[in-house]
């Protein structure tokens, strides 16, 4: 049985088993995020970051987070796709 600490350890790992770039940075991204809005929403307006700064850590983590996303859809199907061909060419 999977504890959570395994658990939150395997969202970081890639098909591999090695840890994969893409879930931190949109971890991360995520975090920086959430907490620079939080303290925006406490603070005046001549201390908010620019809109071009928000805008660049979003678009990045989007794409960490739909890479990651992608990579965890599509690689089990590789790996079918290919034993299946092996086995035809075995045949």
């Amino acid at each position: 049985m999977m504890n959570f600490k395994q658990w939150v350890i395997d969202l970081f790992k890639d098909e591999r088993g090695s840890t994969s770039v893409k879930p931190v940075i949109a971890l991360l991204g995520a975090l920086f995020l959430s907490i620079t809005m939080t303290i925006n929403s406490f603070s005046h307006l001549d201390f908010a970051p620019a809109d071009n700064l928000v805008d660049a850590v979003l678009i990045i983590t989007a794409i960490g987070m739909g890479a990651d996303t992608l990579d965890k859809f599509s690689s089990p199907r590789k790996k079918s796709e290919s034993n299946n061909s092996n086995n035809e060419e075995h045949a």
